[in-house]
């Protein structure tokens, strides 16, 4: 090799060695580094606001103790509802639907409030109460929208990377109840849930979702709304309104 060609071959390597950089910089380990994950463990967890779609044929038994209880109403095939969590609150809007809920971590007891929007009236549940109805869920599942649990009884499929954030599937087979869940890790969301049983299928899907200082919608204002005790129900037995949230709840006040 004469003195001239081999300054131009290292020149030619140079170039190649530069131009395979860019590669480098979009590997699974950059973006693992540019997007966190949160714990779906432990508390507290990302403060977002996101919006859902709800999808259900066929009917089910509910859990009660299950968040997705309200939120997935069997008065509709199809909702859309929306959901904002801080380390402190959580709040549910079925606009369609003109009802609300929220809870509140005051402490070590919980405050859940059943908000109805078009009788600009709520219901409200302190810790005692959701003891004695045996409605107290855990605020990880609340947060979750599901037993968190529930991802340790499922298959777990290897992490993947969509639009830059990573997301993880887990799928099974649990008391006869098939599960295909899939989660976006940086926000702790639900991207989808998916459930089916024997004459019964539901799935829900994230349609957005901001980080909560930055969300296009708030939760309705309930300011001024008339707050009724869940525990002075039954000295309302006679009110219209109560007559028609407890055949709603599925069961009557004992006082």
């Amino acid at each position: 090799m004469t003195p001239r060609i081999f300054p131009t071959l290292l020149l030619v390597l140079a170039i190649a060695l530069l131009m395979t950089l860019p590669a480098c910089s979009i590997t699974p380990e950059h973006r693992i580094a540019s997007a966190s994950h949160a714990d779906l463990t432990s508390a507290p967890l990302p403060a977002v606001a996101a919006e859902y779609v709800t999808h259900r044929s066929g009917q089910k038994v509910e859990d009660e103790s299950d968040p997705a209880h309200e939120s997935h109403s069997t008065e509709a095939d199809m909702i859309v509802w929306r959901f904002w969590r801080d380390s402190r609150k959580i709040h549910i809007e079925r606009p369609q639907l003109a009802l609300g809920e929220s809870w509140v971590m005051d402490g070590r007891n919980m405050i859940h409030h059943k908000l109805y929007h078009a009788d600009r009236k709520a219901i409200e549940f302190q810790q005692d109460d959701l003891t004695m109805l045996q409605q107290t869920p855990s605020w990880q599942k609340l947060s979750l929208l599901f037993d968190p649990s529930l991802l340790q009884q499922l298959q777990a499929e290897p992490i993947d990377w969509s639009a830059g954030y990573p997301k993880q599937a887990y799928q099974g087979t649990l008391n006869g109840m098939s599960w295909h869940i899939v989660m976006r890790l940086d926000q702790a969301l639900p991207l989808m849930i998916e459930r089916q049983q024997t004459g019964f299928s539901e799935r829900t899907e994230l349609h957005e979702s901001y980080p909560l200082n930055v969300a296009p919608w708030l939760p309705i204002d309930s300011k001024g709304y008339e707050i009724i005790d869940y525990a002075d129900l039954g000295d309302k037995e006679s009110d219209p309104f109560v007559i028609r949230v407890q055949a709603q709840m599925g069961h009557q006040h004992a006082h």
